[in-house]
C-alpha cells in the first residue's frame, strides 16, 4: 500500500512539472538549439496598418553558419541566402518583372517588404532570442519567469498534441519616447530595448540600412509584445504556433508546418546549383 501511494506521489508530481511553464520553455529551449539544418512551411499572419497579409513559405534551413531556402508558396518567388556567399546578399529569382534573377541587401525595402522580420529572424531559433529578451527585463520590474509564463493547458493544433503556453510582458506594454545615446542601426537598437524592429519602423522613419544618430528622439514600444502564446508540441518540444498582441490587439501570428528535423537536403543544397530550386 505505502508503495502505491508513493508511486502515485511520485506520478503527480512528475505531472505537475510536466505542467510548469517555466520547465516546458526551458525544454523548448533545450530542443531548439539541437536543431542543425531543417524544412518547414511557416503560414504567417501579419498587421500592416489596419490590414493583415497571410503567406505560406517554404523553407531549408541551416541554422549556423545562417544558410536559407526560401519559397513563397502562392507566388513562385525564391530566395537563397548563404552568410558569406554572393557579398552576404539574398539572391532571388522574382518569378515575374524584371524576369532575371537579381541580389538584394536582406535588409532592402523590396526584400522586407510586407514582412515583421528579416531572414535572420525566420525560423525557430528566433524564438528563444524573443523569450529571453523578454525575461531580461523580469528583475528589473521586481517579477520572477514564474510571473510572466502561465500554463494554459494542452491543445491539439494540426493533428499534434501542444502545451499551450502564455507569456505576459512583465511591464505595461505602450508607446515612449525614446533618445539614443549613440549611432546604431535600427536592429542594433530593437535588440537592445527589446521591442519589435517592425513596430519601431511603423512609427518612425527608420529603416534597415539606415544609421539612427546619437541624440534621435523615437517612440518605441516599451515591450516586444503585450502578451505571446505559443504552443509546443510535446513530443519534439518545438514551438509549432506563436501569436503576439500589443495595444491594439492580434498583431502577428507564425505557424510551422511540415517541420522536418532529419531532411535528406543532397550536396548541392544551398547553391543556385540544386536542382529543386528555379534559380
Amino acid at each position: 500500500m505505502k508503495f502505491i501511494l508513493a508511486s502515485i506521489v511520485l506520478f503527480l508530481s512528475f505531472q505537475v512539472k510536466a505542467q510548469d511553464p517555466v520547465v516546458i520553455i526551458d525544454q523548448m529551449k533545450a530542443s531548439i538549439k539541437k536543431i542543425k539544418t531543417y524544412s518547414f512551411e511557416l503560414h504567417s499572419r501579419e498587421r500592416f496598418g489596419s490590414k493583415f497579409i497571410t503567406k505560406k513559405l517554404l523553407f531549408h534551413m541551416q541554422e549556423s553558419p545562417k544558410k536559407v531556402y526560401m519559397k513563397d508558396m502562392d507566388k513562385g518567388i525564391e530566395l537563397l541566402y548563404v552568410k558569406g556567399w554572393n557579398s552576404n546578399n539574398a539572391y532571388i529569382n522574382p518569378n515575374g518583372m524584371p524576369w532575371i534573377n537579381v541580389s538584394l541587401s536582406i535588409y532592402d525595402n523590396k526584400v522586407i517588404s510586407e514582412n515583421h522580420h528579416t531572414i535572420n529572424d525566420l525560423g525557430l531559433s528566433f524564438v528563444p532570442v524573443l523569450l529571453e529578451g523578454f525575461e531580461k527585463t523580469i528583475e528589473a520590474s521586481g517579477k520572477t519567469r514564474n510571473d510572466i509564463y502561465t500554463y494554459l493547458g494542452e491543445t491539439v493544433w494540426n493533428g499534434k498534441a501542444c502545451y499551450k503556453i502564455q507569456l505576459v510582458s512583465p511591464t505595461e506594454f505602450k508607446y515612449i519616447s525614446y533618445t539614443t545615446d549613440r549611432d546604431q542601426k535600427l536592429m542594433e537598437l530593437s535588440r537592445r530595448i527589446v521591442a519589435s524592429d517592425y513596430l519601431i519602423k511603423e512609427k518612425n522613419r527608420v529603416n534597415y540600412t539606415r544609421t539612427i544618430k546619437k541624440g534621435t528622439t523615437l517612440t518605441v514600444p516599451s515591450a516586444y509584445a503585450a502578451k505571446v502564446i505559443v504552443y509546443i508540441e510535446k513530443s519534439t518540444k518545438l514551438p509549432l504556433v506563436q501569436t503576439l498582441y500589443d495595444d491594439k490587439g492580434f498583431f502577428e501570428k507564425f505557424e510551422y508546418k511540415n517541420v522536418n528535423l532529419s531532411p535528406n537536403f543532397g550536396s548541392k543544397e544551398w547553391t543556385t546549383d540544386c536542382l529543386d530550386y528555379g534559380f
